[in-house]
Order: structure tokens, then C-alpha cells, then sequence
């Protein structure tokens, strides 16, 4: 493994306690949440922070709709935001008969739908246990859910290869499992990057996946063939999420969290990159109005 070195991070918002969920907008502005406050914000093309929702806790993923609506995981499931209105609109609080106790991140998957782990964030942050087993599962474009796993500790990241053969599944304890796509369909995972603090991820051009690293505080970059190449750290303990941020120069959006030795250090920050990123898709989830 190469050694972590420190890494030219530009800062873009700061002040936060534990930054979750990066992801960049059609109209240039970065949507991010602060998973310990129970908030999600915008930031601008000219810098300003604005505060979307307020009061839902643990979101840990965000995904942009065709209708202008971003779906916010969270304590409870999945809802849809209206940034226009403010209105939050549930569209998954239950699997196979189940209340979700939270959904952690979410991916879209090219066809409209997306693919999201659950999370037992109440026995993590609440109760101080060991936490129940989580679902993996995928939502198409109709609302149809279907289950892929069910016995993950904490589910992460979401990412896809370019050349679209393989789901990335970051797994917090285990590491980055690889899943064959059939016709879009996950089949049957490999261990493909055991790395016990996995944590967000995205891949570049070149098939190489970005990994947050969130204990060690580390943001690595793994070969399409699984070796490391990069290892990067900032100023605060922990690296959380990753994400693609469009345009030239490449860029990279990483978030920073803090603990209780240092609180208000949590961070949106840029990340100039050699190689692209994988761009984000939309949902079109036909629950949902378009514009």
C-alpha cells in the first residue's frame, strides 16, 4: 500500500460536524448533507450555503430526479425533496413488509431507477449495539424494489465500471464487493477490495475506483484491477464520501467529518484529478411529477 500523503484539497463549504452525500447538479450547484445534524444544503455556482431540509436525520445518500426533485435518504427510507417548495415526499418507507430504520447511499442506474443499502443507524448512533443486517436492493423506474442482499453491516457507496460489467458496492467492515451486471441486473458478489473502513466511492474513465477510507481518514485510488495507486489525506480525521464533480479541470468532491475531539471540522471540498470521473445519471421515477 503507498504511503498517505497530504492532498491540495480546495475547500468549498466548512463548519459542518460530519458531511455526507456530495453530489453535483445540472445547474452547477453541489447538493452534500451534514449526517450528524439532520440537514441537507446547496451550495451555489457563487459560493452561498443554502439550508434545503432540516430534521432528518442520517442522510447519507442524494440522487437528482428527472423532475427536478432530489431523493434524500435518511432515517425512515427514502424521500423526494422539492427544492422549489420545500416539501418532502416519502417514496420508500418499507422493504418486504419492513419499516426501513434508514437508508444509507443511493446510486442511479442509467434506466431511471437506482440502487440504495439500508443502514440499522439506530443501534449504530442511538443505542450502541451491534447493528441488525441490512438489505442491498435496487428500485426501478415503476417503484418495483428488489433485494439483492441481506446481510450487510453497513452499506456505503455505489458506483458502476465504464464499461458497465460490474456494480461497486463499498460494505463499512468488509470492504468494496464487485457484482456482474447482466442486462442491468446484479448477480452474485466478489470481494473485490477488502478494506474494513470503506466508505463512499466513485470510479474514473479509466476504471479505477476512488474510496473513502472514513476511520483512517484516508481517500484511496485502486487500479480497474483493484490495486492502489493513491493514498491521500486532509486535515480532518475523517474522509467520508466521494463524488464526480463535472467540468474542466476533472474534479473530484470529497467530504471531511469530525468527532468529538474535533467538532465543526466536517467539509465540502475539490479534488483535482489526472482522469474523469464516471458522470452521475438521473432517476426518472414515474411516481414523481416532471417538470
Amino acid at each position: 500500500m503507498p504511503e498517505p500523503v497530504a492532498a491540495d484539497f480546495e475547500e468549498l463549504a466548512s463548519g459542518f460536524l460530519f458531511v455526507e452525500a456530495p453530489r453535483a447538479a445540472a445547474d452547477g450547484s453541489i447538493w452534500f448533507s451534514d449526517l450528524s445534524a439532520g440537514s441537507v444544503h446547496r451550495r451555489e455556482v457563487d459560493g452561498t450555503v443554502r439550508t434545503m431540509l432540516t430534521g432528518r436525520d442520517w442522510v447519507g445518500g442524494l440522487v437528482h430526479d428527472v423532475s427536478g426533485k432530489v431523493l434524500c435518504g435518511g432515517r425512515g427510507g427514502i424521500v423526494a425533496l422539492d427544492p422549489v417548495t420545500g416539501a418532502a415526499q416519502s417514496i420508500l418507507a418499507e422493504i418486504e413488509g419492513e419499516p426501513i430504520v434508514a437508508v444509507n447511499d443511493m446510486e442511479a442506474d442509467g434506466a431511471g431507477g437506482f440502487y440504495a443499502g439500508t443502514i440499522d443507524f439506530v443501534s449504530i448512533m442511538e443505542l450502541g449495539r451491534k447493528p441488525a443486517p441490512g438489505r442491498f436492493f435496487h428500485m426501478d423506474a415503476s417503484g418495483k424494489v428488489t433485494v439483492i442482499r441481506r446481510d450487510l453491516f453497513a452499506s456505503n457507496g455505489i458506483a458502476f465500471s465504464p464499461c458497465r460489467r460490474w456494480l461497486y458496492h463499498s460494505e463499512t467492515s468488509r470492504g468494496v464487493w464487485r457484482y456482474p451486471l447482466h442486462e442491468g441486473v446484479a448477480g452474485q458478489p466478489e470481494l473485490f477490495i477488502a478494506l474494513e473502513d470503506s466508505d463512499g466511492l466513485v470510479t474514473d474513465q479509466e476504471g479505477g475506483l476512488w474510496v473513502a477510507s472514513w476511520e483512517s481518514g484516508v481517500l484511496w485510488r485502486f487500479s480497474a484491477d483493484g490495486q492502489p495507486t493513491h493514498s491521500l489525506t486532509s486535515n480532518a480525521p475523517h474522509i467520508v464520501s466521494v463524488a464526480v464533480l463535472p467540468g474542466n479541470p476533472a474534479s473530484l468532491l470529497v467530504t471531511t467529518g469530525g468527532n468529538a475531539q474535533a467538532t465543526g471540522v466536517g467539509s465540502l471540498l475539490r479534488l483535482a484529478v489526472d482522469i474523469p470521473g464516471m458522470p452521475d445519471h438521473r432517476t426518472a421515477l414515474t411516481l414523481l411529477e416532471t417538470k
